[in-house]
């Protein structure tokens, strides 16, 4: 059986701490970016080497992330989430310091797995907070964390154009982070299995359809996120220096869908959400494939990103419903699965592309996201 969580799960206090959370979880993932030309520009490496750094992200956040369950299990929510702040302010400290590979790469792995372990145990208190209201919130947690990845990224851009040193801006959005935390850390809860619980428990059959499902809508973001720039500069003649936009129409979309979905996901249902999400995301990667201007490709992009938005969202509040698995183990596995897909998903893709084409690669992530419709039907209410 789940484990009951706390009474102030319905407070006001813990839904603003969730979306504060979740808002600065995305705003501390996109500091990363406007820093790796400087990372790059102080320690000197090849691209390949780079490259491998980069995996030390995902690495990281997959060999965190099943520890979440068990984290909350035995500490409850609200010290596992301050602690892996605080791994997450000094992995930043670390990456903007550093002058060292070695380094630099175990930086990374903390930055990644402390981000995977607060987004798996936001999503447990978002799963106990709906369960205890009875309402949905999800999307518009999940958006927070779509918002946060925007503000982010131009919080440092902005600091940075200012004339401020990267070391400088860096533990300005590190101060940031751990105060906005610390400020709404009372809304955490302090939930717990009870005592005596078990630490691993084998998903379900649905707790790991959950996880597949979200591992394709992971994929499709992974795949738009490193590879429509390339597909729309080379296949749709769009000026290099406007590649980011499929991912920004793609990411922007996203960040709408959620903070608006929640009537729409009301009146659909879990299943409903899926299978038309996964329907509009192909055919949105279908618009970008088969039409010839850039500009209706970007629109597809923008549709593929309004049909992912809510699936994931659906999909973990859908945990709470199912009696087997306690919450915390399944919100743990079925994350942790649908994660794998944010790594598989470009790494796939460039097999495609290279021994057929990055049109096929793309038309195998549109059969996917179809295929949702297949997988939703276990999720009727």
């Amino acid at each position: 059986m789940s484990a009951p969580c706390s009474a102030d799960a319905a407070s006001p206090a813990a839904r603003n701490a969730t979306r504060v959370g979740f808002f600065m979880a995305g705003f501390g993932l996109s500091i990363w970016a406007p820093l790796v030309p400087y990372v790059r520009g102080r320690i000197e490496m090849s691209d390949a080497l780079f490259g491998s750094l980069l995996l030390c992200i995902g690495i990281g956040s997959l060999s965190w992330m099943p520890l979440s369950g068990v984290l909350v299990n035995r500490h409850g929510i609200r010290p596992v989430v301050l602690a892996s702040v605080a791994f997450l302010a000094l992995a930043l400290a670390a990456v903007a310091l550093t002058d060292s590979i070695w380094v630099l790469g175990l930086a990374l792995f903390c930055l990644g797995g402390s981000l995977g372990v607060i987004d798996v145990v936001l999503n447990i208190q978002g799963v106990l907070i709906e369960r205890e209201t009875g309402r949905r919130h999800m999307s518009n947690f999940h958006g927070m964390f779509s918002l946060g990845s925007i503000c982010g990224a131009l919080a440092l851009t902005l600091a940075l154009s200012l004339g401020l040193a990267p070391e400088t801006g860096t533990l300005l959005m590190m101060a940031l982070i751990v105060l906005a935390n610390l400020l709404v850390a009372r809304g955490f809860l302090r939930d717990r299995a009870p005592a005596g619980g078990m630490a691993f428990v084998r998903p379900t059959g649905m707790v790991l359809l959950a996880g597949a499902l979200c591992f394709v809508v992971y994929l499709a973001e992974g795949a738009v996120l490193d590879w429509s720039a390339l597909y729309l500069t080379e296949r749709k003649a769009l000026d290099t220096a406007l590649g980011g936009l499929g991912y920004a129409s793609f990411a922007l979309m996203v960040t709408i869908a959620r903070f608006t979905g929640a009537p729409l996901i009301h009146a659909l249902g879990t299943a409903r959400v899926i299978s038309l999400g996964g329907l509009l995301a192909a055919v949105g990667i279908a618009i970008g494939l088969f039409t010839e201007h850039w500009a209706f490709a970007l629109l597809g992009y923008g549709l593929c990103g309004l049909g992912c938005a809510n699936v994931s969202p659906v999909l973990i509040s859908s945990l709470s419903r199912q009696q087997i698995m306690p919450v915390h183990q399944a919100v743990t596995a079925a994350t942790t699965i649908g994660f794998a897909g944010v790594l598989a998903g470009p790494a796939l893709m460039g097999l495609v592309a290279h021994y057929a084409s990055l049109t096929l690669a793309f038309g195998l992530v549109a059969l996917m996201l179809a295929g949702l419709v297949l997988g939703s039907r276990r999720f009727a209410e």
